[in-house]
């Protein structure tokens, strides 16, 4: 996109020519979709080109199986991912539940893995 698309008074600089896109996710108590509707469609979610994604949900979250739904897809697709489910929780834990080293471990290794390759 044209940096000057929005705003033709903008002026570039250096960090307009620093690609951003995501090199992991991280969809806690979330799912590629819209709202309440995780989307399980394979070609929809390869056209996202998607990066390695990590799942923490809870048992009693009411999204609860579209979020085990989606990680099985994405796995299935090869794309790497985590996850850690939380027995008994609810949806809106926040950081309770301890899963919140063992995310930042899993980014570590997804971050080293792409330093490496």
């Amino acid at each position: 996109m044209d940096c000057t698309a929005l705003d033709e008074s903008y002026v570039p600089d250096a960090l307009d020519a620093v690609p951003a896109h995501a090199s992991a996710a991280g969809m806690i108590y979330s799912f590629y979709g819209r709202l309440s509707v995780g989307n399980m469609d394979p070609d929809w979610l390869a056209e996202g080109d998607l990066p390695p994604t990590f799942y923490v949900y809870g048992t009693e979250d009411p999204f609860y199986r579209q979020f085990q739904q989606q990680y099985d897809v994405i796995r299935n697709m090869g794309i790497s991912t985590g996850r850690i489910v939380l027995n008994g929780w609810p949806h809106g834990f926040g950081s309770d539940g301890g899963w919140v080293n063992d995310y930042a471990a899993w980014l570590e290794s997804v971050f080293t893995n792409k330093e490496e390759s």
